[in-house]
């Protein structure tokens, strides 16, 4: 049963990722509406979300055979996935490309 709610996390966490560049997914694309505050914020919120979803199914998912997990092994992904993925939109918003 943990496997099998780790690979929906997966799955929810990927579509959501995708979903905050290309709004389809109908939740993200009702938090983009409703939501108050400037796009930015609106956008590091979802991927904090799909990224924390998508780390958190893989530790489901493998839980049996990592033993001593720290905190840190799992706020370090969703860091780098959420900073990868803010590069594009900063360039895109503060230099124009």
């Amino acid at each position: 049963m943990k496997k099998l709610v780790g690979w929906l996390l997966i799955a929810h966490g990927i579509i959501c990722l995708l979903g905050a560049f290309f709004p389809f997914y109908p939740p993200v694309f009702l938090f983009y509406g409703f939501f108050p505050g400037p796009f930015a914020m609106k956008l590091v919120i979802v991927l904090a979300v799909g990224a924390a979803q998508v780390v958190s199914g893989a530790y489901l998912i493998f839980i049996e055979r990592l033993r001593q997990v720290r905190w840190y092994w799992v706020a370090l992904p969703m860091f780098v996935i959420v900073v990868a993925l803010l590069v594009y939109p900063l360039l895109n918003h503060f230099l124009g490309i």
